[in-house]
């Protein structure tokens, strides 16, 4: 299943990827045909992902990993409830959903 997500790659700049769930890893693609490689993320490497929902239009991506923590915003028009299925089923514990005012 692919999601589309802004991530945050400069202090003031984010690049559209896509977010791709299989096989116990998460592999981020950037959309446009730039240069940027895309980023593996195996089960092993993953310490925590994380989707902060303060409503349902609006949701942060955290993707931590020993060596980078990954934030990005979930494009409004994708599906919470699907995406956090995914997550929960291929990452288990490794997976946290927050919801509500923080």
């Amino acid at each position: 299943m692919t999601f589309e997500i802004k991530l945050k790659v400069g202090f003031f700049k984010t690049q559209d990827y896509y977010l791709t769930i299989a096989g116990e890893q998460i592999i981020l693609t950037p959309r446009d045909s730039s240069e940027t490689e895309r980023l593996v993320i195996a089960r092993e490497e993953l310490k925590l992902v994380s989707i902060i929902s303060r409503n349902l239009t609006c949701a942060d991506l955290e993707i931590r990993t020993p060596t980078n923590t990954y934030l990005g915003r979930i494009s409004p028009s994708d599906d919470l409830k699907e995406l956090s299925s995914h997550l929960v089923q291929e990452f288990g514990d490794k997976f946290n959903f927050q919801h509500g005012n923080l």
